[in-house]
């Protein structure tokens, strides 16, 4: 018998007849530690970093149920000969759609309309804006950043990407590479948006060098992970309005506390980490596991593999 552990509903009948699965949680699973028959583990980032650190013997694949693999020791899995998988881009379409309602609330300023607050109707049309023909830079071209792509052509906007290559993608009018390349350019963008994950190459990557270069009136949005940004460095520009706004759904803390400095700004919409959230992502979630486990148990091709070049 071969088991599969799981934090996720996974149905059995999509694996063989010796596959049996097993749903555990954070805690429970110590319970199998020195368990030869574990070949698989679904769950999240924290699982990952415990389970590498426990005996599996047979443990041959991990299935990650989220698309980041920050903190997952990636080189330690393939060196005990363990694939590791992130959700690939099961995620995708909610964060897109989070972008574009983010983006229409600031350009249609219904977060500060006095007319959501007070009876008598007050229209300020010289602050309202359009999408139509602005001009936006996302900081990751991946399976993300394409379905975010993919939406706002639909609203007109020029699209730029911003990558560690300049090899062109779907949707994108191009994309650029390089720091050095981004500095020069972002300063002709009215949105700027972020996807990017935490790493090495990451951290503080947007500071005061990046955002004083920025249009007065450009727009943040920050669905990618909080340390991409200096949260210093952003917090004076948005005070001192030296930016047009953000929308925000990354913070150290989630959900965000009402003391998060953040919230005080006018100009500033604060999302509690929603974006990836969905009715329907859970479904997608799960069928993408399901495929991706049965693969690597039958010894197929299996997707969205982050530990290849560790």
């Amino acid at each position: 018998m071969r088991i599969v552990l799981t934090d996720k509903d996974l149905d059995n009948s999509v694996f063989l007849s010796d596959v049996q699965v097993i749903k555990i949680t954070y805690k429970t699973m110590k319970a199998f530690n020195h368990n030869s028959d574990v070949v698989a583990i679904a769950g999240s980032r924290a699982m990952a970093i415990k389970a590498e650190k426990m005996d599996f013997p047979s443990l041959k694949f991990f299935q990650l149920t989220s698309a980041g693999f920050d903190g997952v020791p990636l080189k330690e899995f393939k060196n005990k000969g363990i694939m590791v998988a992130n959700a690939g881009s099961t995620y995708s379409v909610p964060i897109a759609e989070t972008v574009v309602m983010g983006m229409l609330l600031m350009a249609k300023k219904l977060h500060s309309n006095p007319n959501n607050r007070h009876v008598k109707l007050q229209r300020h049309y010289d602050e309202i804006q359009e999408l139509f023909e602005k001009k936006v830079m996302i900081l990751g071209a991946g399976s993300i950043g394409m379905e975010i792509a993919k939406r706002l052509l639909g609203f007109g906007m020029t699209v730029v990407g911003y990558a560690q290559s300049d090899r062109e993608r779907p949707y994108f009018k191009r994309v650029i590479c390089g720091r050095q390349k981004l500095a020069e350019e972002i300063g002709n963008y009215d949105y700027v948006i972020s996807t990017l994950p935490d790493n090495e190459n990451t951290r503080d990557f947007f500071n005061i060098e990046l955002i004083s270069k920025m249009k007065q009136t450009s727009v943040i949005v920050n669905v990618g992970r909080k340390a991409v940004f200096k949260e210093d460095d952003l917090f004076v520009a948005l005070k001192e309005k030296s930016i047009g706004g953000a929308v925000l759904d990354m913070f150290e803390r989630i959900p965000n506390p009402i003391t998060n400095r953040f919230r005080r700004l006018r100009n500033v919409i604060v999302l509690p980490g929603v974006s990836a959230i969905s009715q329907e992502v859970n479904g997608r979630l799960k069928m993408y596991c399901e495929t991706n486990i049965a693969s690597a148990i039958e010894g197929k091709k299996v997707t969205g593999i982050v530990n290849e070049g560790e």
